[in-house]
């Protein structure tokens, strides 16, 4: 710090001195007179001694202040804190964007979970992905809760049983079944008593464009056009909304050849649509293959290969008794298979040459937590949790996002007729609350579990 050369008091009483009137008196002037009044130079000495003492106690005032906090300011770390919000955010035809927020702040901020919210000013770098736009019902809801009342609720049953072998939930929670044995599909409506007739006719089997042969499943659009897998047809049914004739999109019906092309199906089991319903992927049994069709396609149209050999196996590359397909763009963006005969489910880009599996052991049928005896359905939620149907071992078994081992939700392992158990169980679905719907095939019922 610089010196500063004061005029100290001492210096001016040395200059000054007092009368006995106290009166201020030069101590040597220049002049024959002497004056009962300060002169004008004396008058300048003071007022300049005034104004450097205010000054100096102003500069020492300012460092005192502000040479710690400078060196406080100084030493003190930056604190970058980094939050990440994960915000789903519904849009347009039940598409969905993830949106990744990433906070930066200059000191420690504080945000209640969920929130982007902080204390301090912060910079804010946005990135937004495509997530999976599948709707309500296509891709189960978004509970993280993975628990259902075990005691279920029937539905509907008949005393020449009900031969239930898929379900369907559309987004006014209005299910849908398949009655493959009495050739026909029906409607439950939300808090409806009984069902209505959709697709079909009541027991009675037929190749026309009104009846049906051994349906397998149905699939319900926003328009509510009804898609029938006629599979001893060998064809998929179109029933535009309200009509009771079908329209074929895919397949050619009954062949005598031994060999199947592109546009020939062979007692398909399971198909699925994109969110868009443009594309249509069918589960061609007895070919071992998933073909890919266009919504708006007509009888004799090619399909796509998209996954399988057309050879049984239990590799990755192939597929082995395909019978149920569901659709997932939430994180994968492809299907999830179910291989009835190889006891596994394998997800699947469409086009690419081998898959992943993701439940059961591939060709191996056993009844422990990681194993699957004759599965017939797939779903999965908005969580990545994957739901199978294990036939054979007469349960529902969850499998959370990448892990092999499954946890039973429903049945206990036992084929039964109570409330809790199950029976060779074909087809499920969920409605927008998580309910989750069961065909009991088994017990000719179909069965309500609540989720908690």
């Amino acid at each position: 710090m610089s010196k500063f050369n004061f005029i100290t008091l001492e210096s001016f009483d040395e200059a000054l001195r007092m009368d006995k009137n106290n009166r201020i008196r030069p101590q040597s002037i220049d002049s024959d007179i002497n004056e009962t009044q300060p002169t004008q130079s004396t008058r300048l000495r003071v007022c300049i001694r005034s104004k450097l003492t205010w000054l100096i106690f102003t500069i020492v005032i300012i460092a005192i202040i502000t040479i710690p906090t400078a060196i406080i300011l100084t030493k003190k770390e930056n604190v970058v804190e980094t939050n990440l919000t994960t915000i789903m955010m519904t849009t347009g035809e039940g598409s969905t964007t993830l949106m990744l927020t990433t906070t930066e702040s200059s000191s420690t901020t504080t945000a209640k979970p969920g929130s982007t919210a902080t204390k301090n000013s912060s910079t804010t770098t946005t990135t937004t992905t495509a997530a999976e736009p599948d709707s309500t019902t296509e891709e189960a809801g978004s509970s993280c809760n993975s628990s259902w009342n075990t005691t279920g609720i029937t539905l509907l049953s008949s005393s020449t049983e009900l031969s239930c072998t898929r379900l369907f939930v559309d987004s006014n929670d209005t299910l849908y079944g398949v009655d493959k044995d009495r050739h026909y599909v029906w409607k439950l409506s939300k808090n409806a008593e009984s069902a209505e007739i959709v697709a079909g006719v009541y027991n009675s089997e037929g190749d026309d464009s009104v009846k049906l042969q051994y349906p397998e499943d149905v699939h319900v659009d926003r328009y509510g056009t009804i898609y029938v897998l006629d599979t001893n047809n060998q064809r998929v049914q179109k029933f535009i909304n309200g009509t009771t004739h079908g329209i074929t999109i895919a397949g050619v019906g009954e062949t005598e050849s031994d060999e199947y092309s592109l546009k020939e199906l062979c007692y398909p089991r399971g198909f699925a649509f994109d969110p868009t319903y443009t594309f249509m992927y069918i589960a061609d049994r007895c070919v071992d293959r998933v073909l890919r069709f266009l919504t708006n396609s007509t009888s004799g149209t090619d399909g796509v290969l998209v996954a399988g050999t057309e050879e049984p196996d239990n590799t990755n590359e192939a597929l082995n008794g395909p019978w149920s397909v569901w659709y997932s763009s939430w994180k994968y963006n492809g299907l999830f298979i179910v291989n009835n005969d190889g006891h596994s489910v394998i997800r699947w880009t469409p086009g690419a040459t081998s898959g992943t599996f993701v439940a059961g052991l591939p060709g191996i049928s056993c009844s422990n937590s990681t194993c699957l005896f004759e599965p017939t359905d797939v779903k999965t939620d908005a969580n990545l949790n994957m739901y199978v149907l294990d036939q054979g071992n007469h349960r529902v078994q969850m499998f959370r996002d990448n892990s092999n081992v499954g946890v039973t939700v429903i049945g206990n392992g036992v084929a039964g007729n109570s409330s809790m158990q199950l029976d060779s169980p074909r087809g499920m679905a969920f409605d927008s609350k998580m309910n989750m719907y069961v065909c009991d095939t088994g017990n000719g019922r179909v069965q309500k579990f609540l989720k908690l």
